[in-house]
């Protein structure tokens, strides 16, 4: 029980104070925070749920595929599936970027499989974005060892991470039109084997969705390739 005391006289009145109030407020401004806390940490458990899917961004079936994985290069971005729109499909891929500044980019290492007598890689990928100015873009960078056998991008300038360099002399932003698919391609053609083919998305600002990415390799398209994605919830 609380101890009851006598406080200061108000008007000729006696002011009765429950000493035990207080600690009972201080307790249950402890358990609110604890309880904030344990809130905050509940989306690192449920966010990261990994799920395959094609290049389609539509589910995909595992069995008898080659399987890669889309990594984030700045951990500071909404990367998920949206059921809400797509230019072909069920769904497409929603990249946006939860800061006011920076920049996000995707990236995923083509397997070594398709590697042996590479010498032409031929990639697209559809793009819808919210403004007129270009703000996301499709990447490629190839390496033999530490050889750069090829890069590049269908966005003007450098992509910081992974470094791509800005290769404006081959490379012209397609006009873009709010809220419509455009489609985006580059070819790079090399003359060894590659040891490394990565691929990224790239978004300088806000948000944009991604969908039907076209990967062809001397000519003939990548079917049986599937990628493992956490994606958000």
């Amino acid at each position: 029980m609380g101890i009851w005391r006598l406080g200061k006289t108000f008007y000729g009145k006696i002011i009765v104070v429950n000493s035990y109030e207080p600690k009972k407020q201080m307790i249950m401004k402890k358990m609110i925070i604890l309880l904030g806390v344990l809130i905050s940490l509940l989306p690192t458990t449920i966010v990261a749920q990994k799920k395959y899917f094609n290049l389609d961004f539509e589910k995909a079936d595992t069995s008898g595929k080659k399987i890669c994985t889309w990594e984030d290069q700045n951990r500071g971005t909404l990367f998920n599936i949206d059921s809400t729109k797509s230019d072909t499909g069920k769904s497409c891929l929603l990249m946006m970027i939860k800061h006011v500044t920076g920049y996000a980019t995707y990236n995923m290492l083509l397997p070594k499989t398709y590697y042996s007598g590479m010498r032409t890689i031929n990639i697209s990928v559809k793009i819808q974005m919210r403004n007129t100015t270009p703000n996301a873009g499709l990447w490629c960078k190839i390496k033999n060892d530490n050889d750069l056998l090829g890069y590049a991008s269908t966005i003007k300038g450098s992509i910081p991470s992974p470094i791509i360099p800005y290769n404006g002399s081959n490379t012209t932003n397609v006009p873009v039109i709010p809220y419509t698919w455009t489609s985006y391609n580059f070819e790079i053609k090399i003359d060894k084997d590659p040891t490394e083919v990565m691929i990224g998305l790239f978004l300088a600002n806000d948000r944009a969705w991604y969908d039907n990415i076209k990967i062809n390799i001397n000519g003939k398209p990548v079917k049986d390739m599937v990628f493992e994605m956490a994606v958000d919830n």
